[in-house]
């Protein structure tokens, strides 16, 4: 971690390219000035340790195919990768918990590109993926978290393996030419203690957008004690608002291989006391990378950024 970064950084992020949108507004930063509402209520959740959330009673494996509805009376238990196959939609309902068993490795919801996951919570029900432990023994790793694969412009083509997942796997292919792909919608989503580590710089975010389309909905996302990025782009053109990244190990917000879209609104608050190795990483605030590597890419797309920050 920098020794700069500051406890808490509201940000006004922005990567953009020339022809990207963004919402105009009459102030700086990621929230507007009193009396206006801050948009982070209701929804987030600051001490998720000490949530009471009821017993799991579904336990969901394997692999999703056709329409499926995951509905709020029941709290369903992901083990191991569950992927939601690539002419499969999930839908879940507001108020609905889906927690990731800590006794199954890899346990997290993997979305196959041409498949759809239509997470849309309310400001009062949010949408809320966690741990299965309980109460004052949770921790950052304990699963893996969201991943969202789409057929979105990518710096290394269109064969694309997400990282954080053991290979050979044809499901987790991500890369294309549809920068306007839709991979479905996340709104007023909370996502806490994930992070699963498969090996050294390859491991699963708290929400993992690879090739992402902008025709996709990212908005109202908080990411909580993950044991890596909390928001990471691997190429794709996918516009997001309103991100909360709370006390993660590694980078809050981390775009590689030609992000091509825009991250407007977002909240950064680091825990001082918790940094990844610095050999590994240096935890930053938003860290962006045309490719990991540094070597020069002449392929398409390449990452244009312009970020405007207020520290408070």
């Amino acid at each position: 971690m920098k020794k700069n970064l500051l406890l808490i950084l509201p940000l006004l992020l922005t990567v953009v390219l020339a022809d990207a949108q963004v919402e105009l507004t009459s102030y700086r930063g990621a929230f507007a000035p009193a009396p206006t509402r801050m948009w982070t209520e209701n929804w987030t959740n600051w001490d998720p340790q000490n949530t009471v959330y009821p017993a799991s009673n579904v336990n969901v494996s394997g692999v999703i195919t056709g329409n499926v509805t995951w509905t709020s009376n029941n709290v369903y238990l992901l083990q191991g990768l569950v992927y939601v196959d690539s002419l499969a939609t999930l839908t879940i309902q507001p108020g609905t918990i889906i927690k990731g068993d800590d006794l199954t490795a890899f346990s997290s919801l993997v979305v196959q590109r041409g498949g759809k996951l239509i997470a849309e919570g309310t400001q009062c029900q949010p949408i809320v993926f966690t741990t299965e432990a309980a109460v004052g023994s949770r921790a950052k790793g304990q699963w893996g978290g969201i991943i969202l694969l789409g057929r979105a412009k990518h710096n290394l083509g269109t064969q694309n393996a997400i990282e954080g997942i053991a290979q050979p796997n044809s499901r987790v292919f991500h890369g294309g030419n549809d920068d306007a792909d839709n991979s479905g919608i996340l709104k007023y989503v909370r996502i806490e203690y994930g992070g699963y580590l498969f090996a050294t710089n390859n491991e699963i975010n708290g929400l993992t957008m690879g090739s992402v389309g902008n025709g996709t909905t990212i908005d109202y996302v908080q990411v909580s004690f993950t044991n890596d990025d909390a928001f990471e782009w691997f190429g794709g053109s996918v516009n997001c608002k309103h991100l909360v990244a709370y006390r993660n190990l590694d980078d809050d917000f981390d775009t590689d291989n030609g992000f091509s879209g825009t991250v407007q609104f977002g909240l950064s608050v680091k825990d001082p006391a918790l940094a990844d190795v610095v050999a590994v990483s240096t935890s930053e605030g938003f860290e962006s990378d045309n490719e990991a590597s540094g070597a020069t890419r002449t392929l398409a797309p390449k990452q244009a950024r312009l970020f405007t920050t207020l520290h408070k």
